[in-house]
């Protein structure tokens, strides 16, 4: 697959009077923005030695080459398991076997946060029995929301906004696209699609939902206590497998805080907005308060209230005061 070097946006896709506010809001929002926020800033290094050490056993790859993230499932963990005889006996497993993946194609892109996938490789059978899923799945990305293009409430204004958004998707994922799918439980649904995460390009080494918010074209979408669950998973022996939000994570949060700080996607323009807090007036069902779904993994610069980031809320408050 073609490598996405740039998303070219035509500004037709919105109206005049449609960027007026955007604009507006985006210079009243300029120096509570980006300006404070460098690139050395959204590096996430740990200030213990030994939580460097810790880092550097579960996490093969850096924290800023989240490009290649997949690699970091090839590494081997202990699996108990009981064997023919009855016995519980461990061995060696790589994490993607673990994680019981299955792969697909690309038949359709929904919109920027949803997709379909025709299964060509199932999961394989575990200890509880064989998992089956149909032959063609909708899959909704974990950890990102994208503003709505096709629910009633969605206003002209958020439509045009988010066909930008899934455009990017389709560029990214063309029909056809091999990919692998991941679930944290193959039982769990939203609204008829399967949660699961979508790996791309060479070797599977990309995630489409870190590659969205690395685009600027998505909030996170996060339970709040992520930041937390990441440090107690950190303490675990390389060897003892973490969930896998715990190991995408560190990723996600360099990829949403480059896109704000390169300004790509609805942070540059034609959209231009300051920071996460104005784009997230554009989700109309969800409100700004959706914003707060991306603070586990957001900068505290570009909090609104910076003194609240801390080592339980904030990935970054969790490498900084961990020992």
């Amino acid at each position: 697959m073609k490598k996405i070097t740039k998303f070219l946006v035509s500004s037709s896709l919105l109206s005049a009077t449609t960027l007026v506010p955007i604009a507006a809001i985006s210079c009243a929002k300029k120096d509570e923005g980006t300006s404070a926020l460098t690139k050395n800033d959204i590096k996430l290094e740990a200030k213990s030695e030994n939580v460097k050490n810790l880092i550097k056993a579960s996490y093969p790859v850096d924290f800023s080459d989240y490009k290649h993230v997949g690699k970091v499932f090839d590494q081997e963990v202990k699996q108990r398991i009981r064997n023919d005889s009855g016995e519980i006996v461990s061995r060696q497993i790589k994490l993607w076997d673990l994680f019981n993946y299955a792969e697909g194609e690309i038949t359709r892109i929904a919109d920027g946060d949803t997709v379909r996938v025709r299964i060509t490789k199932q999961p394989k059978a575990v200890a509880s029995g064989r998992i089956e899923i149909p032959d063609e799945i909708s899959i909704r990305i974990p950890m990102i929301d994208t503003l709505e293009e096709n629910t009633p409430s969605a206003t002209p204004r958020e439509r045009g906004l988010a066909k930008m958004d899934s455009d990017y998707a389709k560029s990214m994922l063309p029909l056809g696209t091999r990919v692998r799918v991941v679930a944290e439980n193959w039982a769990s649904k939203s609204y008829n699609r399967f949660v699961a995460y979508v790996f791309f390009g060479d070797n599977f080494e990309r995630n489409f939902g870190i590659e969205m918010l690395a685009a600027g074209y998505t909030l996170a979408r996060l339970d709040g206590n992520e930041a937390f669950a990441f440090s107690n998973d950190l303490d675990l022996p390389q060897e003892n497998a973490k969930p896998i939000r715990s190991y995408l994570l560190p990723y996600a949060a360099y990829a949403f805080n480059e896109g704000i700080l390169e300004k790509r996607g609805f942070y540059g323009a034609p959209t231009s907005f300051a920071n996460p807090y104005v784009f997230s007036k554009e989700y109309k069902d969800h409100g700004v308060s959706i914003v707060n779904s991306s603070l586990p993994i957001l900068h505290p610069k570009l909090w609104e209230k910076p003194s609240l980031a801390n080592e339980k809320n904030n990935i970054y408050k969790v490498l900084e005061l961990k020992k």
